[in-house]
Protein backbone atom coordinates (compact mmCIF):
# COMPACT_ATOMS: atom_id res chain seq x y z
CA UNK A 1 0.00 0.00 0.00
CA UNK A 2 1.19 3.16 -1.23
CA UNK A 3 1.87 5.89 1.84
CA UNK A 4 2.68 9.94 1.39
CA UNK A 5 5.01 12.48 2.73
CA UNK A 6 2.94 15.57 3.87
CA UNK A 7 4.52 18.90 2.56
CA UNK A 8 2.79 21.65 4.23
CA UNK A 9 4.66 24.40 2.14
CA UNK A 10 1.72 25.97 0.58
CA UNK A 11 -0.23 25.05 3.79
CA UNK A 12 2.22 28.09 5.65
CA UNK A 13 2.70 29.95 2.27
CA UNK A 14 -1.57 30.30 2.40
CA UNK A 15 -1.37 31.43 5.88
CA UNK A 16 0.88 33.90 5.72
CA UNK A 17 -0.83 35.07 2.66
CA UNK A 18 -4.33 34.84 4.22
CA UNK A 19 -3.00 36.98 7.14
CA UNK A 20 -1.63 39.77 5.00
CA UNK A 21 -4.71 39.89 3.34
CA UNK A 22 -7.01 39.75 7.01
CA UNK A 23 -4.82 42.50 8.24
CA UNK A 24 -5.86 45.05 4.45
CA UNK A 25 -8.92 44.06 4.96
CA UNK A 26 -10.46 43.26 8.33
CA UNK A 27 -14.04 42.04 7.35
CA UNK A 28 -12.61 39.25 5.50
CA UNK A 29 -12.92 36.12 7.09
CA UNK A 30 -9.77 33.63 8.00
CA UNK A 31 -8.94 30.65 6.19
CA UNK A 32 -9.71 27.61 8.54
CA UNK A 33 -6.28 26.10 7.43
CA UNK A 34 -6.80 23.04 9.88
CA UNK A 35 -9.60 21.76 7.49
CA UNK A 36 -7.39 22.32 4.04
CA UNK A 37 -6.83 19.17 2.35
CA UNK A 38 -3.43 17.77 2.12
CA UNK A 39 -1.42 18.58 -0.25
CA UNK A 40 1.77 17.40 -1.97
CA UNK A 41 4.06 19.41 -4.01
CA UNK A 42 3.79 17.36 -8.01
CA UNK A 43 5.72 19.98 -9.81
CA UNK A 44 8.56 21.61 -9.44
CA UNK A 45 7.46 25.66 -10.23
CA UNK A 46 10.68 27.13 -9.74
CA UNK A 47 12.58 24.96 -12.23
CA UNK A 48 10.26 25.11 -14.65
CA UNK A 49 10.55 28.99 -14.42
CA UNK A 50 13.73 28.60 -14.56
CA UNK A 51 13.97 26.40 -17.86
CA UNK A 52 11.11 29.63 -19.30
CA UNK A 53 13.80 31.99 -18.94
CA UNK A 54 16.65 30.26 -20.12
CA UNK A 55 15.35 29.08 -23.81
CA UNK A 56 13.75 31.33 -26.78
CA UNK A 57 10.22 32.04 -26.58
CA UNK A 58 9.70 29.86 -29.87
CA UNK A 59 11.41 26.77 -27.91
CA UNK A 60 9.19 23.53 -28.02
CA UNK A 61 10.41 23.21 -24.43
CA UNK A 62 9.35 27.22 -23.73
CA UNK A 63 5.29 26.63 -24.86
CA UNK A 64 5.30 23.49 -23.03
CA UNK A 65 6.83 24.67 -20.00
CA UNK A 66 4.61 27.87 -20.19
CA UNK A 67 1.45 26.18 -21.39
CA UNK A 68 1.62 23.37 -17.81
CA UNK A 69 2.07 26.64 -15.42
CA UNK A 70 -1.02 28.27 -16.72
CA UNK A 71 -2.51 24.53 -16.34
CA UNK A 72 -1.53 24.79 -12.47
CA UNK A 73 -2.45 28.37 -11.73
CA UNK A 74 -2.09 29.53 -8.58
CA UNK A 75 -1.31 25.90 -7.43
CA UNK A 76 2.64 26.80 -7.29
CA UNK A 77 3.14 22.77 -8.19
CA UNK A 78 1.34 21.33 -5.05
CA UNK A 79 -1.82 18.98 -5.47
CA UNK A 80 -4.49 18.03 -3.32
CA UNK A 81 -5.09 14.82 -2.17
CA UNK A 82 -8.05 13.26 -3.02
CA UNK A 83 -9.29 11.42 0.31
CA UNK A 84 -11.69 8.27 0.86
CA UNK A 85 -15.30 9.36 2.39
CA UNK A 86 -16.67 7.95 5.29
CA UNK A 87 -19.33 6.52 3.56
CA UNK A 88 -17.08 4.96 1.38
CA UNK A 89 -18.61 1.26 2.00
CA UNK A 90 -21.83 2.22 1.31
CA UNK A 91 -20.61 3.51 -1.81
CA UNK A 92 -18.88 0.13 -3.24
CA UNK A 93 -21.88 -1.73 -1.99
CA UNK A 94 -24.12 0.95 -4.69
CA UNK A 95 -21.19 0.35 -7.47
CA UNK A 96 -21.62 -3.30 -7.08
CA UNK A 97 -25.30 -3.23 -8.01
CA UNK A 98 -24.42 -1.61 -10.78
CA UNK A 99 -21.49 -3.86 -11.85
CA UNK A 100 -22.48 -7.27 -10.19
CA UNK A 101 -20.00 -9.01 -12.74
CA UNK A 102 -17.15 -7.18 -10.61
CA UNK A 103 -17.26 -8.58 -7.30
CA UNK A 104 -13.88 -9.53 -6.88
CA UNK A 105 -12.86 -6.08 -8.29
CA UNK A 106 -15.09 -4.73 -5.35
CA UNK A 107 -13.52 -6.44 -2.64
CA UNK A 108 -10.10 -5.56 -3.76
CA UNK A 109 -11.45 -2.11 -3.37
CA UNK A 110 -12.73 -2.47 -0.08
CA UNK A 111 -9.60 -3.89 1.59
CA UNK A 112 -7.75 -1.23 -0.05
CA UNK A 113 -9.98 1.37 1.05
CA UNK A 114 -10.07 -0.12 4.28
CA UNK A 115 -6.24 0.87 4.48
CA UNK A 116 -6.98 4.08 3.55
CA UNK A 117 -9.33 4.67 6.20
CA UNK A 118 -7.42 3.46 9.28
CA UNK A 119 -4.80 6.51 8.17
CA UNK A 120 -5.54 10.15 9.90
CA UNK A 121 -6.51 11.60 6.53
CA UNK A 122 -7.55 8.91 4.18
CA UNK A 123 -5.77 9.57 1.24
CA UNK A 124 -6.97 7.68 -1.28
CA UNK A 125 -4.43 5.19 -2.09
CA UNK A 126 -4.67 1.71 -3.76
CA UNK A 127 -1.86 -0.64 -5.64
CA UNK A 128 -2.05 -0.78 -9.34
CA UNK A 129 -4.93 -3.26 -10.71
CA UNK A 130 -5.24 -4.87 -13.98
CA UNK A 131 -8.92 -5.84 -14.91
CA UNK A 132 -8.60 -8.76 -17.39
CA UNK A 133 -11.69 -10.07 -19.03
CA UNK A 134 -13.54 -9.95 -22.84
CA UNK A 135 -14.49 -6.79 -24.26
CA UNK A 136 -17.76 -4.99 -23.87
CA UNK A 137 -18.54 -6.17 -19.81
CA UNK A 138 -17.86 -2.53 -18.29
CA UNK A 139 -14.19 -2.55 -17.27
CA UNK A 140 -13.76 1.13 -18.23
CA UNK A 141 -16.75 2.27 -16.88
CA UNK A 142 -16.83 0.51 -13.61
CA UNK A 143 -13.75 3.04 -13.21
CA UNK A 144 -14.92 6.10 -14.16
CA UNK A 145 -17.41 5.10 -11.31
CA UNK A 146 -14.85 4.27 -8.68
CA UNK A 147 -13.23 7.73 -9.28
CA UNK A 148 -16.71 9.14 -8.90
CA UNK A 149 -17.22 8.15 -5.40
CA UNK A 150 -13.85 9.28 -4.22
CA UNK A 151 -13.81 12.75 -6.47
CA UNK A 152 -10.35 12.23 -8.18
CA UNK A 153 -9.60 13.11 -11.91
CA UNK A 154 -10.18 10.47 -14.32
CA UNK A 155 -8.24 10.03 -17.12
CA UNK A 156 -8.24 7.56 -19.95
CA UNK A 157 -5.73 6.76 -22.21
CA UNK A 158 -6.20 4.32 -24.99
CA UNK A 159 -3.31 2.27 -25.72
CA UNK A 160 -4.69 0.74 -28.44
CA UNK A 161 -2.76 0.45 -31.56
CA UNK A 162 0.15 2.44 -29.91
CA UNK A 163 3.44 1.96 -31.19
CA UNK A 164 5.56 4.50 -29.39
CA UNK A 165 5.80 5.61 -25.55
CA UNK A 166 5.69 9.24 -26.15
CA UNK A 167 1.89 9.30 -25.39
CA UNK A 168 2.36 7.79 -22.24
CA UNK A 169 5.66 9.55 -21.51
CA UNK A 170 6.02 12.31 -23.91
CA UNK A 171 7.93 13.28 -26.88
CA UNK A 172 10.82 15.10 -26.96
CA UNK A 173 11.09 19.19 -27.06
CA UNK A 174 14.03 18.64 -29.73
CA UNK A 175 10.87 17.50 -32.41
CA UNK A 176 9.12 20.06 -34.07
CA UNK A 177 6.29 17.89 -32.63
CA UNK A 178 7.56 17.57 -29.38
CA UNK A 179 4.69 17.70 -26.37
CA UNK A 180 4.69 16.06 -22.32
CA UNK A 181 2.55 12.93 -22.17
CA UNK A 182 -1.17 12.00 -21.25
CA UNK A 183 0.28 11.43 -17.72
CA UNK A 184 1.71 14.64 -16.66
CA UNK A 185 -1.03 16.21 -18.62
CA UNK A 186 -3.52 14.13 -16.39
CA UNK A 187 -1.81 15.91 -13.43
CA UNK A 188 -1.61 19.32 -14.61
CA UNK A 189 -5.32 19.77 -15.80
CA UNK A 190 -7.13 17.37 -13.34
CA UNK A 191 -5.31 19.65 -10.08
CA UNK A 192 -4.87 16.08 -8.38
CA UNK A 193 -2.16 14.34 -7.20
CA UNK A 194 -4.01 11.34 -7.27
CA UNK A 195 -5.61 10.79 -10.26
CA UNK A 196 -7.45 7.22 -11.43
CA UNK A 197 -5.42 6.50 -14.46
CA UNK A 198 -6.41 3.85 -16.49
CA UNK A 199 -4.59 2.37 -19.34
CA UNK A 200 -7.09 1.06 -21.35
CA UNK A 201 -6.43 -2.31 -23.49
CA UNK A 202 -3.32 -2.46 -22.45
CA UNK A 203 -2.63 -5.98 -24.37
CA UNK A 204 -3.35 -3.96 -27.84
CA UNK A 205 -0.04 -2.43 -28.21
CA UNK A 206 1.90 -2.82 -31.16
CA UNK A 207 4.79 -1.90 -33.23
CA UNK A 208 9.18 -1.88 -32.88
CA UNK A 209 10.06 -3.26 -29.61
CA UNK A 210 12.96 -1.28 -30.40
CA UNK A 211 10.28 1.51 -28.90
CA UNK A 212 8.43 -0.52 -26.19
CA UNK A 213 4.78 1.85 -26.19
CA UNK A 214 4.98 0.52 -22.46
CA UNK A 215 8.66 1.35 -21.96
CA UNK A 216 7.74 4.54 -18.94
CA UNK A 217 5.23 2.05 -17.27
CA UNK A 218 8.27 0.15 -15.40
CA UNK A 219 9.32 3.50 -13.69
CA UNK A 220 5.63 4.62 -13.42
CA UNK A 221 4.35 1.61 -11.81
CA UNK A 222 6.65 1.66 -9.39
CA UNK A 223 6.90 3.93 -5.99
CA UNK A 224 9.85 4.72 -5.44
CA UNK A 225 10.90 5.09 -9.28
CA UNK A 226 7.65 7.17 -10.01
CA UNK A 227 8.51 10.15 -7.57
CA UNK A 228 10.79 11.31 -10.07
CA UNK A 229 9.28 10.93 -13.03
CA UNK A 230 11.27 12.62 -16.08
CA UNK A 231 8.21 13.50 -19.17
CA UNK A 232 10.49 14.10 -22.43
CA UNK A 233 8.51 16.91 -23.31
CA UNK A 234 9.24 18.84 -19.94
CA UNK A 235 12.85 17.21 -19.33
CA UNK A 236 12.43 18.15 -14.86
CA UNK A 237 11.18 15.35 -13.04
CA UNK A 238 7.13 15.19 -11.78
CA UNK A 239 6.59 13.32 -8.80
CA UNK A 240 4.19 10.40 -10.10
CA UNK A 241 3.96 8.24 -7.14
CA UNK A 242 0.59 8.93 -5.94
CA UNK A 243 -1.17 8.06 -9.29
CA UNK A 244 -3.51 5.05 -8.70
CA UNK A 245 -3.22 2.82 -11.75
CA UNK A 246 -5.67 0.52 -13.44
CA UNK A 247 -5.08 -1.25 -16.74
CA UNK A 248 -7.13 -3.31 -18.94
CA UNK A 249 -6.71 -5.83 -21.11
CA UNK A 250 -8.86 -8.73 -23.25
CA UNK A 251 -5.83 -11.22 -22.87
CA UNK A 252 -2.97 -11.08 -20.51
CA UNK A 253 -0.85 -13.25 -22.34
CA UNK A 254 -0.20 -10.31 -25.20
CA UNK A 255 1.43 -8.30 -22.27
CA UNK A 256 5.03 -8.40 -20.81
CA UNK A 257 5.30 -10.66 -17.74
CA UNK A 258 7.66 -7.66 -16.45
CA UNK A 259 4.42 -5.45 -16.62
CA UNK A 260 2.13 -7.84 -15.90
CA UNK A 261 3.71 -8.46 -12.70
CA UNK A 262 3.47 -4.76 -11.23
CA UNK A 263 0.05 -5.15 -11.22
CA UNK A 264 -2.67 -7.44 -9.36
CA UNK A 265 -4.44 -9.07 -12.00
CA UNK A 266 -8.14 -9.55 -11.22
CA UNK A 267 -10.49 -11.63 -14.00
CA UNK A 268 -14.04 -10.27 -15.03
CA UNK A 269 -16.35 -12.49 -16.58
CA UNK A 270 -19.08 -11.58 -18.97
CA UNK A 271 -22.77 -11.07 -16.38
CA UNK A 272 -24.66 -13.97 -16.03
CA UNK A 273 -28.38 -13.55 -16.76
CA UNK A 274 -29.57 -13.22 -12.96
CA UNK A 275 -26.48 -10.24 -13.21
CA UNK A 276 -27.71 -8.89 -16.32
CA UNK A 277 -30.99 -7.88 -15.10
CA UNK A 278 -29.21 -5.65 -12.21
CA UNK A 279 -26.93 -4.02 -15.01
CA UNK A 280 -29.82 -3.42 -17.08
CA UNK A 281 -32.00 -1.93 -14.38
CA UNK A 282 -28.93 0.38 -13.66
CA UNK A 283 -27.95 1.71 -16.87
CA UNK A 284 -31.80 2.47 -17.77
CA UNK A 285 -31.61 4.33 -14.08
CA UNK A 286 -28.84 6.33 -15.66
CA UNK A 287 -30.39 7.22 -18.43
CA UNK A 288 -33.97 8.66 -16.77
CA UNK A 289 -30.63 10.57 -14.84
CA UNK A 290 -28.94 11.88 -17.41
CA UNK A 291 -31.02 12.90 -20.25
CA UNK A 292 -33.80 16.14 -19.49
CA UNK A 293 -36.21 13.81 -20.97
CA UNK A 294 -35.59 10.80 -18.82
CA UNK A 295 -38.08 11.63 -16.27
CA UNK A 296 -40.77 11.27 -19.09
CA UNK A 297 -40.25 7.50 -19.17
CA UNK A 298 -41.45 4.90 -16.55
CA UNK A 299 -39.77 3.77 -14.04
CA UNK A 300 -38.32 0.73 -14.61
CA UNK A 301 -38.20 -1.85 -17.42
CA UNK A 302 -40.83 -4.52 -17.96
CA UNK A 303 -39.95 -8.13 -17.25
CA UNK A 304 -40.86 -8.34 -20.93
CA UNK A 305 -38.09 -6.00 -21.98
CA UNK A 306 -35.69 -7.11 -20.14
CA UNK A 307 -36.02 -10.96 -21.33
CA UNK A 308 -35.82 -10.17 -24.98
CA UNK A 309 -32.51 -7.59 -23.93
CA UNK A 310 -31.12 -10.41 -22.19
CA UNK A 311 -31.76 -13.06 -24.75
CA UNK A 312 -29.97 -10.63 -27.16
CA UNK A 313 -26.89 -11.13 -25.93
CA UNK A 314 -25.80 -7.88 -26.50
CA UNK A 315 -22.73 -6.61 -24.39
CA UNK A 316 -23.38 -4.21 -21.38
CA UNK A 317 -21.34 -1.08 -23.29
CA UNK A 318 -24.00 -0.96 -25.95
CA UNK A 319 -26.87 -1.30 -24.02
CA UNK A 320 -27.52 2.31 -23.61
CA UNK A 321 -27.13 3.58 -26.95
CA UNK A 322 -29.78 0.74 -27.74
CA UNK A 323 -32.06 1.66 -24.86
CA UNK A 324 -31.45 5.42 -26.34
CA UNK A 325 -32.63 4.16 -29.20
CA UNK A 326 -35.37 1.94 -27.68
CA UNK A 327 -36.75 5.04 -25.83
CA UNK A 328 -36.77 7.11 -28.96
CA UNK A 329 -38.64 4.49 -30.86
CA UNK A 330 -41.25 4.28 -28.00
CA UNK A 331 -42.00 7.93 -28.85
CA UNK A 332 -42.52 7.47 -31.70
CA UNK A 333 -45.01 4.61 -31.25
CA UNK A 334 -46.54 6.91 -28.39
CA UNK A 335 -47.20 9.75 -30.45
CA UNK A 336 -48.65 8.02 -33.48
CA UNK A 337 -50.93 6.20 -31.55
CA UNK A 338 -51.92 8.52 -28.45
CA UNK A 339 -50.90 5.16 -25.91
CA UNK A 340 -49.24 7.41 -23.09
CA UNK A 341 -50.39 5.56 -19.90
CA UNK A 342 -50.02 8.08 -16.79
CA UNK A 343 -48.08 10.68 -18.56
CA UNK A 344 -44.92 8.42 -19.37
CA UNK A 345 -43.55 6.59 -22.24
CA UNK A 346 -42.69 2.55 -21.50
CA UNK A 347 -40.54 0.51 -23.53
CA UNK A 348 -42.17 -2.44 -25.17
CA UNK A 349 -40.02 -5.52 -26.37
CA UNK A 350 -40.85 -4.41 -30.42
CA UNK A 351 -38.80 -1.24 -29.66
CA UNK A 352 -35.90 -2.90 -28.63
CA UNK A 353 -34.14 -3.65 -32.37
CA UNK A 354 -30.80 -3.63 -31.89
CA UNK A 355 -29.00 -2.21 -34.79
CA UNK A 356 -26.00 -4.61 -36.39
CA UNK A 357 -22.51 -4.85 -34.90
CA UNK A 358 -19.41 -5.02 -36.24
CA UNK A 359 -18.40 -3.96 -40.08
CA UNK A 360 -21.25 -5.03 -42.89
CA UNK A 361 -20.52 -8.34 -45.09
CA UNK A 362 -19.14 -7.23 -48.41
CA UNK A 363 -20.15 -9.28 -50.76
CA UNK A 364 -17.95 -10.71 -53.99
CA UNK A 365 -18.85 -11.39 -57.27
CA UNK A 366 -20.46 -10.25 -61.18
CA UNK A 367 -23.84 -9.25 -61.45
Amino acid sequence: MYDHDKNNTLRHYLKRKAASSTSKNPARVACDFDSLLDVVEIFDVEKMRAIISTHDKKSNLHRNHQRYLDYLADTAGFLSLATVPVTIFEKLDELLLQFPNFSEVVAYYREQMALARMTDRAVFVANPLLIAGPPGVGKTAFCHALSKIVATHFELISLSGMTAGFVIGGMSSNWSEGKPGRVVEALARGHKANPLIVMDEIDKTGGDKRYDPLGPLYQLLERETSKNFVDEGLEVPTNCSHIVWVGTANEIDLIAEPIVSRFTVIDVKRPTPQQMENVLRSIYSRIRRNYAWGSQFSEDLSPAIISKIIDSGLEPRLLQRELVSACGKAVLRNSERNLISNGQHEIKPDDFRPRQVGKPEIKMGFV
